[in-house]
């Protein structure tokens, strides 16, 4: 079985044997298993979904409680982005963010699904 990385990916790899996300380069396994029931997940490159479950390609938890759900802010930036010596703050007050303010779950997973091939 795959394992629950911290990022929210499955793992999709491994670093010297043991579970890794190339994706986010995230080495930490997650201590929970989130609950996939009556969830979504779409390809991020054609849109297909199909019922989430951590055996999907490059799979991303986005429910209630994920990486993604509690450090992106509704406007589309990341948490880091909205600190005061990151640069890209300057963009965020053009954008009139007035703060971060968590997304919270998104209503799909996210996953690959092979439109693209696979090399």
């Amino acid at each position: 079985m795959h394992e629950m990385m911290t990022c929210g990916h499955t793992a999709n790899a491994t670093c010297e044997g043991k579970p890794a996300c190339v994706i986010c380069s995230c080495f930490e396994v997650a201590d929970f298993w989130p609950d996939l029931t009556g969830r979504q997940a779409k390809c991020h490159d054609c849109g297909k979904t199909v019922p989430s479950a951590f055996t999907l390609a490059f799979f991303e938890y986005r429910g209630e409680g994920s990486e993604r759900a509690t450090k992106m802010c509704k406007c589309g930036y990341s948490l880091a982005a909205h600190s005061p010596f990151n640069r890209i703050n300057a963009i965020l007050k053009e954008d009139k963010c007035s703060g971060f303010e968590a997304h919270g779950a998104y209503e799909f997973d996210s996953y690959y699904c092979g439109c693209r091939g696979w090399d």
